[in-house]
This record gives C-alpha cells, sequence and structure tokens, in this order.
C-alpha cells in the first residue's frame, strides 16, 4: 500500500464514522465531485461496516453512480438557497395550494409587490399575512392550484439542488439495509414541480437512484414550472419560520 492509499483508507473511515452519525448536517462527499473508485470505496467501507455487502446488495452501484452523477449535474441552487419545508408541514401546504390561500397570480394581493411577490426572511405579523394573501385579492379562484399524488420512477426526476452528498445518502442506505430502504423511499412522499423537478427529496432521490433507478417514487406534484415553485416555495418556509440548510 503507498502514502497516497493509506491516506485515502483513513479519509475514507472517517467519513464512513461520520455518514452513520451525521443527521441533518451537511455531507462531505458532493456527488458532482467526485470519481467512481472513491464512490465506490466509500460505499464498500459503508456497507462493510454494517456487516453487508456492496456488491450482493446494490450489483449494479458502478452503471447507477455514474447516472446518479449524471444527473446531479443539472442541479443549481446552493444547499443554502433551498427551501425548507418539514414533513408535517407538506400537508398543509398541499391544502394551501389548493385552496389558493398563497398570491401566485394576478390580480395580486394590495400588499403584494408585484416585483418581489414571494419575498424572502417574513417573520411575525408579514410571515402570518403572507401565507393568506391569495384570499385576499378580490378574487378566489386564480391562486387554486392543482396537487395530485403521483408515482415516478426515479431516473425521470430532475434535481435543482447542486450539492447532494453520497455520505448522507449511502450512510442511511448501509445501515438500514437495501429492502428497509427500498420500503421507506417507496412510501416517503417527495414535493415536485409541472415539470419532474425535486423541490423536496433530494438524497431520498439519489438513494433511489443509486438502488435502483426504475424504483417509483410517491411525489405531491404541484401544477406550477420549477421557475415559479422555487422562489415561492422558498418564502413559504422562511416565513413558517424554518431555518435554513447550512
Amino acid at each position: 500500500m503507498n502514502f497516497a492509499q493509506s491516506v485515502d483508507r483513513i479519509f475514507i473511515r472517517r467519513l464512513v464514522a461520520e455518514a452513520m452519525t451525521s443527521g441533518q448536517k451537511p455531507g462531505k462527499m458532493e456527488v458532482v465531485r467526485l470519481d467512481l473508485d472513491m464512490a465506490r470505496a466509500f460505499t464498500e467501507a459503508v456497507f462493510e461496516a454494517n456487516r453487508r455487502s456492496l456488491d450482493e446488495q446494490i450489483p449494479e452501484f458502478d452503471q447507477n453512480f455514474l447516472l446518479a452523477k449524471h444527473k446531479t449535474q443539472m442541479g443549481r441552487t446552493r444547499r443554502k438557497d433551498m427551501p425548507v419545508i418539514n414533513d408535517n408541514q407538506v400537508r398543509e401546504f398541499q391544502k394551501r395550494l389548493k385552496k389558493g390561500s398563497l398570491d401566485i397570480e394576478k390580480p395580486l394581493a394590495p400588499v403584494t409587490d408585484p416585483s418581489n411577490p414571494w419575498p424572502e426572511g417574513l417573520s411575525g405579523p408579514e410571515a402570518q399575512e403572507f401565507v393568506k394573501r391569495g384570499l385576499e385579492d378580490k378574487n378566489l379562484s386564480d391562486d387554486k392550484v392543482q396537487v395530485s399524488l403521483v408515482k415516478v420512477p426515479a431516473k425521470d426526476l430532475n434535481p435543482i439542488q447542486r450539492q447532494i452528498y453520497l455520505d448522507k445518502a449511502m450512510g442511511a442506505t448501509a445501515k438500514s439495509g437495501i429492502p428497509a430502504t427500498k420500503a421507506f423511499l417507496q412510501k416517503s412522499l417527495m414535493i415536485l414541480s409541472q415539470d419532474q423537478f425535486i423541490i423536496d427529496g433530494h438524497h431520498r432521490w439519489l438513494s433511489s437512484l443509486i438502488v435502483e433507478p426504475a424504483m417509483k417514487l410517491s411525489g405531491i406534484k404541484i401544477a406550477i414550472p420549477i421557475a415559479k415553485l422555487l422562489p415561492l416555495s422558498v418564502a413559504y418556509g422562511d416565513a413558517l419560520g424554518n431555518k435554513r440548510n447550512l
């Protein structure tokens, strides 16, 4: 073993330990920056740490990882600029969209600034008002948005987040095992735009893409294109008082 290989193994062991306890912290192995050799070495190590074999659990790992890397290169939004809507808030978001509570289309409410209809960082009374402006624009139907439950293969979805981490996705997968991971991924709801972009659920999507690209994921599809849904959902998460990701 040469010096570089020794350093790599020490680095990988440290990442494996961190991946098994990382929680909501950002990861360290950004997929778009990884080559296949490092991705495989890390994933093999984290599976071995959980007494599992990567080749037995994910025999198509190499080609699945390369597909995931290709897809993640589409992402442009930094982690800190992504919306944060907690799992227990997704249903309420869905209800407000269907009811037309959020001010999305003209005519806009008198308090809505047309040049910045979805301001970031609102708090207090302004935040409380923001989530019901759509009902104050003298038109109760213009802001109603169709929201539907869908099942979409992981390979057909597109990311908007740039920073997606292999260690966050594979750490949880190796710890849970493939059957439990599949069961979780297939019942967990993602938030999707009309044009098949992911608003919430990027690491679940990455896990699915590496485990089984054809796996159908459950999602709430919002009939708004990503160019509009992204700033709206960022403002909404801020108005709820949710702390942005680091």
